[in-house]
């Protein structure tokens, strides 16, 4: 007969918590250990394997001593003009307190055609594993058959992917015939995988610049993510610190999807004064690289400083600036002067900043050769794209009328106005998204909502920057309820303000493209539309 008693059972072992908690420790340190090791590896490169570049583009070094002094308005191969105002060009004196007056000064460049100055392109991708699938693909695409095209053959371009750690692809490759099918197979070999470490491909991006043994005149980073970094800003501003970058070049972001951080994108743009892209939809990539690429394609000039300081005089010993719109994050204040930077400055576009002075009563009676004052002076200084160094000044007068004359009727500048309620509308937007942020949208609204009634009783309300103001802010106001404010008002919102305040394109606005945009940025991304089109 057959054993009737069951077989017993083995019983498990005991599960050891502790000895799983160190090989999980173990693995971690030897996983962060080859990390290190490669990180090491790299830094001991000498990325001097960039393609040379033909004359006389290789020799690209500045030509210190040639300077320019004015601003001839009558020169039409100027490239640059200036000019500096107040509301009014005559200003009643007051006996009995000081008047803030708002200033309006303005940068203007000339739409230059024919020869530009060449690229060198370091694309900065995200190719962690929440970029697998459509989003890789369409950034393959959108590099491939939009951004190479636009690149001519002594332009040049470097592929660097990052996920966990950073790889360089590509050394710096002229976009020839010959070089096309290697930066194509990089492009192609991109797969998504592990985490997001910005600080690793940015690392790649200086040290390709710092190493390159050639230059093109115009340097810059296209930086695009889809997700959340906490490091990343304190760890670009550290390389930025650290490794000193021997040349001028700017980091442009890109924003992939509902995802990404808008503040810390926009943070790492404005390290270098790049521009910040949020991009709403996957399709609308190409278009936001196109922008970008015309941009640098239009590049006239470079380490442009503007210093805006107030002139004392007999008249008005203790006239400060009271306030730059833009704040820290766009001035640096000394000594009462205000100086910010342009990195990289277009043909064909404007730079208008606002400013309030603070004008001191004045008791005596004005003399004829008082009645014309000089409240403030403008410097800009510039690299122009052949290297050479640009001076102009530029001046913000006034006529003075006594207190006891007649102040002749006036009409206010409407340049003043409309750019006075731009850097305005971008204040109110900032914080309006802050009280959303707080989940108080009834309260974001509220403002928001004000300040169009404000807009629509001025007195420039048909001028064009207002009447697109206008539009943007109505239709932030309609997404400003948790179920749209969560997915894509954040986003947008955070934009508009940035653009309005910067004068950057939009291309998330229904006509953000044309309010700051220059003649070929707005043809590239309609260019890129079409194309779109043409596919359906």
């Amino acid at each position: 007969m057959g054993n009737n008693n069951p077989t017993p059972i083995k019983q498990a072992e005991p599960v050891n918590l502790a000895e799983i908690q160190r090989a999980q420790e173990s693995y971690q340190n030897a996983v962060r250990i080859q990390e290190e090791e490669t990180k090491r590896k790299t830094n001991a490169l000498k990325y001097n394997d960039d393609d040379l570049l033909p004359e006389p583009m290789a020799a690209t070094e500045r030509k210190p001593d040639a300077k320019t002094e004015g601003s001839d308005p009558s020169n039409p191969n100027d490239p640059i003009s200036l000019s500096f105002k107040l509301k009014y060009s005559s200003l009643q004196v007051n006996s009995a307190s000081e008047t803030v007056e708002p200033a309006l000064f303005t940068l203007k460049t000339k739409n230059v055609t024919g020869d530009r100055a060449f690229i060198d392109l370091v694309c900065v991708l995200d190719t962690s594993f929440s970029m697998n699938g459509e989003k890789l693909r369409l950034l393959q695409d959108t590099l491939q058959f939009y951004l190479l095209p636009l690149l001519c053959e002594n332009d040049r371009i470097s592929i660097v992917s990052f996920s966990n750690l950073a790889k360089r692809h590509t050394p710096l490759l002229r976009v020839t015939k010959d070089k096309i099918a290697t930066i194509s197979q990089a492009i192609c070999s991109l797969a998504a995988k592990g985490g997001t470490d910005i600080t690793a491909g940015m690392a790649e991006a200086i040290k390709i610049f710092n190493d390159r043994r050639h230059r093109n005149p115009v340097s810059s980073v296209f930086l695009l993510s889809d997700g959340i970094d906490p490091v990343a800003l304190a760890g670009v501003k550290s390389l930025l610190e650290t490794q000193k970058p021997k040349d001028n070049f700017t980091i442009n972001t890109f924003g992939y999807g509902s995802d990404h951080d808008p503040s810390l994108m926009s943070s790492l743009a404005t390290l270098t004064d790049g521009k910040f892209y949020s991009i709403e939809t996957l399709s609308t990539v190409n278009e936001n690289f196109v922008h970008a690429i015309g941009g640098l394609l239009t590049v006239m000039g470079q380490d442009a400083t503007i210093n805006i300081q107030p002139l004392k005089s007999e008249i008005f010993p203790n006239i400060q600036i009271k306030k730059a719109f833009g704040g820290s994050d766009l001035w640096n204040v000394s000594d009462g002067a205000y100086t910010t930077r342009i990195s990289q400055l277009s043909s064909g576009c404007s730079r208008n900043y606002v400013l309030e002075l603070t004008i001191p009563k004045f008791t005596k009676e004005l003399n004829d050769q008082q009645r014309e004052v000089v409240l403030a002076k403008a410097t800009v200084t510039m690299i122009s794209s052949n290297g050479e160094v640009m001076n102009k000044e530029c001046d913000l007068k006034v006529n003075l009328i006594n207190e006891d004359e007649e102040l002749p009727q006036q009409q206010a500048d409407k340049d003043l106005l409309s750019n006075y309620y731009r850097v305005r509308a971008a204040e109110i937007l900032l914080e309006a998204r802050k009280l959303a942020d707080e989940g108080d949208y009834e309260g974001g609204r509220k403002i928001l909502t004000n300040f169009t009634e404000e807009l629509r009783n001025s007195t420039v309300k048909d001028e064009f920057l207002v009447k697109e103001l206008l539009e943007d802010i109505l239709a932030i106001i309609e997404e400003m309820h948790p179920e749209q404010y969560v997915f894509f008002g954040k986003h947008r919102l955070y934009q508009q303000a940035e653009c309005h305040l910067k004068e950057r394109s939009n291309l998330n606005s229904k006509k953000g493209v044309n309010m700051y945009s220059n003649e070929m940025e707005r043809e590239f991304v309609e260019m890129a539309r079409s194309n779109k089109r043409s596919e359906v």
